[in-house]
């Protein structure tokens, strides 16, 4: 499975863990993801899988990155509410990806 490294990703992120949270806990650890902190974020775009639990590429999870920095808009998403999200938006968003 491709999975993404830091250094991949296109946006920049806080990678101090802030009170309450413990990045080697993150699923159990919220419910809620958060889009400014890398860890969270590394670890959620790693965590996709496409049908059928289909591994996804580099790519697509760097585009799955830049659809919820500039494009979702909720201020407190559930990693549920976001992934269902990402599957609606994707086929629409997706073609437009800069990167």
């Amino acid at each position: 499975m491709p999975k993404l490294m830091k250094e991949d990703l296109h946006y920049e992120y806080s990678w101090t863990v802030t009170a309450g949270d413990n990045p080697k806990l993150i699923s159990d650890d919220a419910n809620h993801l958060s889009r400014n902190e890398g860890y969270e974020m590394l670890l959620y775009l790693n965590s996709l899988t496409g049908k059928d639990k289909a591994d996804l590429s580099k790519k697509t999870r760097l585009i799955v990155e830049w659809m919820l920095k500039e494009h979702y808009k909720s201020t407190a998403p559930s990693r549920q509410t976001v992934t269902g999200w990402v599957v609606e938006n994707f086929s629409k968003l997706s073609p437009s990806y800069p990167y």
